[in-house]
């Protein structure tokens, strides 16, 4: 039947020619000369000869492979049935009457964008056909990057033109178009906008202008897919502002669907004055999620089952499970698709192959088998590497790629980047002005930031079999990033820098690394640049401008942790670099050192330093956490009332940060070591003595301001003889102890702390049914039990104190004793009661003979 039409068009194109015709000359140089004119014509780059028929050149004109129906491709992407359907619903509503969703005002264009593989192009398709199948006139065109016939512009109004003059047979609409193209030519060597305007604009603007009955109605649809395949930059800017142009002043309304991915010429092009007002927006990076993730899962259903069928028909040998593959297996791959129907179609593509058993390219899939031979993502990669290699700086990028791979729990603006890596302003999103269909530019709270579009391209990018020149090695990344990092912070060495502003997230990267290279010593290689950064680094600067200042625990957290780290790591991985981190130590310990006064001055300084030293090491200063949830921050200082006040070491906050590995903070344990060669050494004029001292008189205090709280009497008048003397404390059924020492069979509690002074470790467990409590709202008698325990371990470890023999003798029970709430305390805990009036008696007949308190009831 086209050939047909195409004959008849050509008959009447021939009896519409002239009588005579004009004398010619030509060269075989491709040089025409005729009426008087020299001419030399281009198409596509090639010179035209001769004197041709304008349906001949019309048709010549035409890309083939773009056209929706075209026979190049056996099997062009759609919409599978029943999905895409809101989507889909909203640009019928456009096209038929003119409106978006948002928008009750005709648009003429919609942008219809997305990420690469969402499913743009299945999309138009689908549109086409429902429009075909609508009987409403259009006309489309389907760029792709990787067919010479259609990647760039020439062809575009030729293919569209075609399509409109077979729309409207033996119409106004094919006169006009051939009696342009007999007029002129080379027309189409003309600009795009003169060529929608004579040959598009024009034909229908002449043809309805005849018939007032049908102009309300919808005259012509123009699709356009995947723009951003146009190859020419330049060019996707002339295609829609060239059309813009060409429209305006005609009062006809031809709705122009343009699908493509969000890439920087394309949104300012629609951006620009001449379409902003009119054109709509549909963006599926902005579709519901549980609508797309729906979606996909019910192609997946569908096309599984498809499988399932047509391989148990046609195989002689075992047949596929009857549940296969599984609900589990779908809800995975549809997490994995990141709402993106191209990673569901590539899967199932693999899939179905009938050369081989879907069950086992399945398992392929899920990285159960080898791969042999192909690979199951082989088109999905090819596409990831297609987008990467337009990037303007590809090493920039991928630097900056690594940055988003190494943890999504922080996302980290541009800016930031920019400033962290040296880079000038605005240079991250020029980067990815061209990454728009894998990773976005958004703007929230005035800033902008990048996003991912795909989880599958983080799989591609570190695996190096798939990404090739594109891969990011990360323990390369790890050690670019700790060098910059370290640079940009020893420049802002002074006291107006914030800690907590873009420190924050460079001490936050320093955290990530540390922890993750700590995992792969021996793998990687330390660089010299790093070398340098390491031992350069001037700590001493860095830190003390801040010593009085309430970001410097914070520093000491979140900074000395990830570099002492570092400086192990250093030396695990390269024995001969012990001087660096010998030399950094050095410098820090005499800073840390200059703090230590304030914990001798203060007796609930001296509290949170002998609880920090002696952490685990006795059933009585036991590690307090939930035996249910894990709890990392219960320790016993959250016990105490604003114990962090003045603790300028940060050592009540050891579990503090999540980033140290359950409390097994590198720096803690340097500030543990620290005080174990200065103190327990007595190599400086610090002691534990003193210390011991003035921390059970914290203690003491804590009880005094707590007496009021309880009933006088709890009424149980327990008989201490009853109490066995191989009793070692009272069962407290709220709490209870479990000694911990490394191999032991739960890991998990062996690296809660570092080794205790004495070789063990103990914990206080919330057992049931207490499952999980807040340490924060511990009840007063649970702290009146851990508080007199502190004191049991305390006492025989103080040197005198006059305030703590006084408090002491004021804490000595006697029957007339005012002070009678105690019995409520002796009576719930009498072990606890005993010891603790045995400690008493025994530290006020060491330091203070004279004084003799009356003996325990």
């Amino acid at each position: 039947m086209e050939a047909v039409a195409t004959a008849q068009c050509r008959a009447q194109l021939f009896s519409m020619q002239p009588p005579h015709s004009t004398p010619m000359i030509t060269s075989d140089r491709g040089v025409l000369i005729t009426g008087g004119q020299f001419i030399q014509q281009h198409y596509h780059g090639q010179i035209s000869v001769g004197n041709k028929a304008p349906i001949d050149i019309l048709t010549e004109a035409v890309a083939t492979n773009a056209l929706h129906d075209s026979g190049a491709s056996f099997d062009k992407p759609k919409c599978h049935p029943r999905t895409r359907v809101k989507i889909r619903e909203i640009i019928m509503r456009w096209i038929e009457l003119g409106k978006d969703k948002d928008d009750q005002t005709g648009k003429q264009f919609m942008w219809f964008n997305g990420a690469a593989g969402c499913g743009k192009s299945a999309i138009a398709q689908s549109t086409v056909e429902t429009c075909i199948e609508q009987g409403l006139p259009l006309a489309s065109f389907f760029f792709s990057k990787s067919d010479s016939t259609r990647n760039h512009p020439g062809s575009l109004v030729g293919t569209l033109a075609y399509q409109l003059y077979c729309a409207f047979p033996r119409t106004e609409v094919q006169k006009h178009i051939l009696s342009v193209i007999q007029e002129d030519p080379l027309i189409f060597s003309k600009t795009l906008q003169q060529q929608f305007t004579s040959l598009i604009i024009r034909p229908l603007v002449a043809h309805f202008s005849k018939d007032q009955s049908i102009q309300q109605c919808v005259p012509f649809l123009i699709v356009i897919d995947g723009l951003d395949e146009c190859t020419d930059h330049d060019a996707q800017k002339a295609i829609l502002t060239g059309l813009a142009d060409s429209l305006r002043g005609s009062n006809l309304y031809i709705p122009i669907l343009v699908a493509s991915r969000p890439e920087h010429e394309i949104k300012l092009s629609f951006g620009s004055k001449s379409l902003k007002d009119i054109h709509t927006v549909l963006s599926l990076d902005l579709e519901d999620e549980e609508d797309a993730y729906a979606d996909i899962r019910l192609y997946l259903f569908d096309r599984f089952a498809e499988i399932k069928d047509d391989f148990d028909n046609r195989t002689t040998g075992r047949k596929l499970a009857q549940d296969w593959p599984g609900d589990e297996v779908i809800e995975m791959l549809v997490k994995k698709s990141s709402r993106q129907f191209v990673y569901a179609a590539t899967v199932i593509c693999y899939v179905e192959s009938t050369r081989h058993r879907p069950d086992r390219r399945l398992d392929v899939v899920l990285n159960l088998r080898l791969v042999h031979g192909d690979h199951p993502f082989a088109e999905l990669d090819e596409l990831y590497a297609t987008i990467l290699k337009s990037a303007l700086d590809i090493e920039k990028v991928l630097h900056v790629l690594a940055l988003h791979l190494m943890d999504t729990a922080i996302n980290i603006c541009c800016p930031v980047i920019e400033k962290l890596l040296s880079y000038d302003e605005g240079e991250v999103e020029i980067l990815f002005c061209d990454m728009g269909a894998l990773v976005q530019v958004y703007k929230e709270r005035e800033q902008l930031y990048l996003r991912f579009l795909h989880a599958s391209f983080r799989e591609y990018l570190v695996d190096a079999t798939r990404s090739k020149q594109f891969h990011i090695n990360m323990d390369y990344e790890f050690i670019r990033y700790v060098t910059q990092v370290l640079q940009y912070l020893a420049s802002h060495c002074s006291s107006s820098f914030d800690p907590t502003s873009i420190a924050a997230t460079a001490m936050y990267i320093l955290n990530y690394i540390q922890s993750r290279v700590a995992q792969r010593i021996g793998q990687i290689t330390i660089s010299f640049e790093l070398r340098q950064a390491v031992f350069s680094f001037p700590l001493k600067e860095f830190l003390e401008p801040h010593t009085s200042t309430p970001t410097y625990p914070h520093l000491l957290r979140h900074f000395i942790t990830p570099f002492v780290g570092i400086l192990e790591n250093i030396v695990s991985t390269d024995p001969t670099l012990s001087y660096i981190q010998d030399h950094q130590l050095e410098i820090l310990q005499t800073v840390l050192l200059q703090q230590l006064q304030p914990y001798f001055n203060d007796d609930r300084l001296a509290l949170v330093l002998a609880l920090f030293y002696h952490l685990g090491s006795h059933r009585f200063v036991p590690v307090l956490m939930n035996m249910n949830a894990f709890d990392c921050y219960s320790t016993p200082f959250y016990l105490l009332r604003d114990f962090h006040e003045g603790d300028v070491l940060s050592l009540s906050r050891i579990w503090d940060d999540w980033n140290c590995s359950f409390g097994d903070s590198v720096y803690h344990r340097f500030v543990r070591q620290l005080l174990c060669d200065t103190l327990v050494g007595q190599t400086t004029e610090y002691t534990l003595g003193p210390i011991h001292a003035r921390a059970a008189l914290a203690c003491f205090k804590e009880l005094a301001s707590m007496a009021p709280l309880l009933p006088l009497s709890s009424g149980k008048n327990i008989d201490i003889a009853l109490i066995a003397d191989d009793v070692e404390d009272d069962d407290y059924r709220q709490l209870c102890f479990r000694p911990v020492r490394h191999n032991a069979e739960c890991n998990f509690y062996a690296n809660l702390v570092f080794d205790s002074p004495n070789g063990g470790q103990w914990l206080f467990i919330y057992s049931e049914p207490y499952a999980w409590k807040d340490p924060a709202g511990i009840d007063d008698e649970e702290l009146y039990f851990i508080l007199v325990g502190y004191l049991i371990f305390l006492l025989p470890r103080c040197g005198r104190l006059d305030a703590l023999v006084a408090a002491c003798q004021d804490y000595t029970w006697l029957p007339d004793n005012p002070k009678s709430y105690l019995q409520y305390l002796y009576d719930l805990f009498p072990v606890r009661r005993t010891l603790f009036h045995k400690e008493i008696n025994k530290y006020l007949a060491r330091v203070s003979p004279n004084i003799m308190s009356e003996p325990c009831i």
